[in-house]
């Protein structure tokens, strides 16, 4: 039987390109975006916003009506913030939660009934190689991002008994456009922070243009479709990414974050 998918934050990135490669393995797939449904995609496409109840409710509805189920929720879509934790905006930090976070709550109630009633289903969520440690200017993503792997961590334990399974990615630097949408705080010249926010931005830009091809998760999100037993995480990155994961956990604190001072020129 046909697998019907819905990927969120499908218009462009990471989400585009997985929905490219599970199209071409013959599944059946939905991408969604704010303004979509008018693009020229490879992939069946409906306009919805993570951040509108009724709009999810609405695109939900119209992939249950005309195929009775949907097999994979994949919650990609996300906004990326950059500034020091003190000048950050309050109201751009609240934009990113609601995005990542909240945004991937709607989804996931929306289609869990259809779920349940079904007894199976399986919910990825992509998350960041950030969630795991306060990275410097990056506090406010970095916190969004946790929210979602411990959010998926308790969603694990409570929907197994309806043989529905979900998990987390954890991409380190991907080449996407994130560097072009993420919410960048405006400093004053005269800011204590000026300085090392524009030395760190310059390198978390170059992390990205520099990082992986994003190409390598169409392949791995297929595995995991695939997989009986699903994992709470999968984590992709280049070496030196997740080998900073291992070190935060071995290394005393000091160490480990002169590690990452030195590594940011602070």
């Amino acid at each position: 039987m046909e697998k019907i998918i819905l990927i969120t934050g499908a218009s462009t990135g990471l989400g585009e390109t997985i929905a490219n490669y599970l199209t071409k393995q013959d599944y059946v797939v939905y991408g969604t975006s704010r303004s979509i449904e008018n693009l020229p995609k490879s992939f069946n496409t409906l306009n919805m916003d993570v951040c509108d109840d009724k709009s999810i409710q609405n695109a939900v509805q119209r992939i249950i009506e005309k195929h009775g189920r949907i097999d994979v929720l994949i919650n990609n879509a996300g906004l990326a913030i950059a500034g020091p934790v003190e000048a950050l905006p309050l109201e751009e930090v609240q934009r990113v939660f609601d995005t990542n976070v909240m945004g991937t709550l709607r989804t996931i109630q929306a289609v869990l009934p259809s779920m349940r009633t079904l007894k199976s289903g399986l919910i990825i969520n992509i998350s960041s190689i950030a969630a795991e440690a306060g990275l410097p200017f990056r506090g406010g993503y970095c916190a969004s991002k946790a929210a979602v792997d411990r959010l998926t961590e308790a969603l694990r334990f409570e929907i197994a008994q309806f043989g529905i399974q979900a998990c987390y990615v954890q991409p380190g630097g991907t080449k996407t456009d994130i560097n072009k949408n993420r919410l960048r705080v405006s400093l004053p010249n005269h800011s204590a922070y000026k300085e090392t926010f524009d030395r760190t931005y310059e390198l978390i830009d170059e992390s990205v243009s520099g990082g992986i091809e994003a190409d390598v998760f169409g392949p791995l999100v297929k595995e995991i479709i695939e997989s009986k037993q699903v994992e709470r995480m999968y984590r992709v990155g280049k070496p030196l990414e997740k080998f900073s994961v291992v070190l935060k956990k071995l290394l005393p604190t000091t160490i480990y974050e002169r590690m990452i001072r030195n590594h940011y020129k602070m």
